[in-house]
């Protein structure tokens, strides 16, 4: 099963470098989203590098649905 994140590996094929600050730098220039490890490693979702890649049309993602209205709701009228 592959991780969430792309690994150290994956993410030096992306940006063709090894380094991290190269890496945090390319990314940065194209726009994409990541957040530094206390270490400084760039961490890149899986899913984000598919949908900039192309791979996964973001209009096909899953979206989490806007609450419904509940079906039960208390009556708070009779609390004192």
């Amino acid at each position: 099963m592959q991780a969430e994140i792309l690994s150290d590996k994956e993410l030096a094929d992306l940006t063709g470098y090894k380094l991290r600050a190269h890496q945090r730098k390319w990314l940065r220039d194209r726009n994409w989203v990541f957040i530094e490890s206390r270490g400084g490693r760039p961490l890149v979702g899986r899913m984000f590098a598919r949908m900039k890649l192309g791979m996964v049309n973001p209009a096909i993602v899953e979206q989490n649905p806007p609450p419904g209205r509940p079906v039960w709701t208390p009556d708070f009228s009779k609390v004192n």
